[in-house]
C-alpha cells in the first residue's frame, strides 16, 4: 500500500476497486477492499502483522468490488442503506461462481462464502469518530444510487468511490449522469484536494472536470445515436467508439465490449426517459 498522508494508505493497481487503510489511535479503518479474495488475503496477513486492531470497513458504493472482502473481516461494516439492501438481494451463489474465476487459486478462497453486510447504515451523512479520526460519509448519487464520498477530515483525503475513475474507462451501466455530474461538483466543495478514485491512480480535484467532461460526451453520444432514429438494440450494437478514450482498469482486457453494451443501453434509457429512468 502507497502511504499518501501520514495516517491514510491508499492500494490500487489491483482488480476491482481502489481501497485504503487508516490509521487511527484507536485501530484502522478500511475503506472498500480488494475484489480477489488472495488479494484480500494477503492484506489481512498484513493487518494481523502490524498487530493494530480493524475497528471498522466502510464501503463506498453497492458493487461487489467494494464489498466482496468484508467477509474475510470480523468486524463492523458502515455503509449506505443502498449498500446493505444490494448486498442482501445478491445471488450469492453466482457471485461466487463469477470471482471464482479471477485466478486459479479463488475459487478456494470461496468455499463457504457468506456476506459480511452492513450493519450500520445512513440515507444521507453519517458521522463516525475513530479514535482521534473523523470520517464522514456522504451521499453522493451518481454511479450508482447509493453512492458516498467518505471524508478522512484529519487529513484532507476525499475517497470519491466511483464518481471518479481516473485515466481508466468509465462504467456508466447504472449510472444517472445528471446526478454525476451534480455529484462531481460536491465532491469539488469538499475539504482537501487529494481525491482517492474508485479506480485508477490517485489524483486532485483538477481531474474532476475532466470526468465531468467524459460523462457529458458518453450521453451525447449516445443522443446523437437516437436522433438518427436508432431502436435501443440497434444502438447497443451499433455504437462502439467510446471504449477507445481510455484503457479499461486493471485484469479488465478484453471486457471494452461488453462494458460499452452495457453503457450504451444504459445511456439509452436515459436519454429517451425509459427504463429506471422513466419520468413522472
Amino acid at each position: 500500500m502507497k502511504q499518501i498522508t501520514a495516517t491514510v494508505e491508499v492500494e490500487v493497481g489491483k482488480r476491482g476497486s481502489n481501497h485504503g487503510l487508516v490509521t487511527t489511535s484507536d485501530g484502522l479503518v478500511l475503506i472498500d477492499g480488494p475484489h480477489k479474495p488472495s488479494d484480500t488475503l494477503r492484506l489481512k496477513a498484513e493487518i494481523e502483522r502490524r498487530g493494530v486492531p480493524l475497528r471498522y470497513i466502510l464501503n463506498t458504493e453497492p458493487h461487489g468490488d467494494h464489498w466482496t472482502s468484508n467477509a474475510y473481516f470480523d468486524v463492523p461494516v458502515v455503509a449506505h442503506e443502498g449498500v446493505r439492501e444490494r448486498i442482501l438481494g445478491t445471488d450469492i451463489a453466482a457471485m461466487v461462481k463469477r470471482v471464482g474465476t479471477f485466478g486459479p487459486d479463488e475459487a478456494k478462497h470461496l468455499e463457504s462464502y457468506r456476506p459480511n453486510a452492513p450493519v450500520i447504515t445512513f440515507s444521507r451523512e453519517l458521522t463516525l469518530h475513530v479514535g482521534d479520526h473523523t470520517f464522514r460519509m456522504i451521499h453522493m448519487p451518481g454511479h450508482t444510487t447509493s453512492q458516498a464520498a467518505i471524508v478522512v477530515e484529519n487529513d484532507g483525503v476525499v475517497f470519491t468511490s466511483d464518481n471518479v475513475f481516473c485515466k481508466c474507462h468509465t462504467w456508466l451501466q447504472e449510472a444517472d449522469p445528471a446526478a454525476w455530474l451534480k455529484a462531481l461538483d460536491a465532491l469539488g466543495a469538499l475539504p482537501g484536494e487529494t481525491l482517492v478514485p474508485g479506480h485508477g491512480p490517485v489524483c486532485d480535484k483538477r481531474y474532476l472536470r475532466e470526468q465531468g467532461a467524459f460523462i457529458e460526451e458518453w450521453v451525447d453520444y449516445v443522443r446523437r445515436g437516437v436522433d438518427k432514429g436508432l431502436a435501443k438494440d440497434e444502438a447497443v450494437v451499433t455504437l462502439t467508439a467510446m471504449t477507445d478514450r481510455y484503457p479499461m482498469d486493471v485484469e479488465q482486457d478484453g471486457m471494452a465490449p461488453a462494458v460499452m453494451k452495457m453503457n450504451v443501453a444504459n445511456l439509452f434509457d436515459y436519454v429517451t426517459g425509459a427504463g429506471v429512468h422513466r419520468r413522472a
